[in-house]
């Protein structure tokens, strides 16, 4: 089953969706989206791998291409900050959010899954 990139929400218990990838090697739930007039706990949008099963459309959207990811990021991300890398002991030095750089560390994880499991087919 080809695993794909997409954005989710959690179920309305709270609990993780079954169709979410949860191996070290996927991306559990990654840089939420608050959505406006969301009730709790299905308030935000997540972006994690599918595990390759079909996705509920009223749960989840697929993101089709890096681009489509980086300009989803874009939408939401432009003011975030992170940790600086170089001055983590100083926890004021932030640098801007890198959307490209955070589109391409999931999909290569997405490529990586997706050639292990047409190796395994």
């Amino acid at each position: 089953m080809t695993k794909q990139m997409m954005r989710y929400k959690l179920n309305a218990d709270g609990t993780i969706p079954s169709f979410l990838y949860l191996g070290n090697d996927g991306l559990g739930g990654q840089w939420s989206n608050t959505i406006d007039a969301g009730i709790s706990p299905q308030d935000m949008w997540l972006v994690g791998i599918s595990d390759g099963s079909t996705l509920p459309t009223d749960q989840a959207e697929v993101i089709n291409s890096k681009e489509d990811l980086v300009t989803y990021l874009n939408s939401y991300t432009l003011t975030w900050k992170k940790p600086n890398p170089s001055q983590l002991e100083n926890l004021d030095a932030q640098i801007p959010f890198n959307q490209q750089e955070a589109a391409d560390f999931a999909w290569n994880k997405l490529e990586a899954l997706n050639s292990q499991n047409n190796t395994n087919s």
